[in-house]
């Protein structure tokens, strides 16, 4: 199975994570769970630091598994 984080935009989601230039997917919803997890885990550290302003919505990130993608 291929799965990918999207994130909302105020015309849709979209697949915004990209590894070394290019669309990141994951093997399995715990990979892409662990992914944004850690996203997020830094996020808050940049806000609690002052480096940011806001702090990110989980809401706004979704995991959606990929029918018929190989991205191997």
């Amino acid at each position: 199975m291929t799965y990918e984080i999207q994130t909302q935009f105020i015309y849709g989601w979209e697949n915004c994570w990209e590894h070394d230039g290019k669309p990141e997917y994951f093997n399995s919803v715990k990979e892409a769970q662990s992914a944004l997890d850690d996203f997020f885990e830094e996020m808050d550290s940049a806000y609690f630091n002052g480096e940011i302003e806001d702090r990110y919505d989980r809401s706004d990130y979704r995991i959606v598994k990929l029918e018929g993608v190989n991205h191997a």
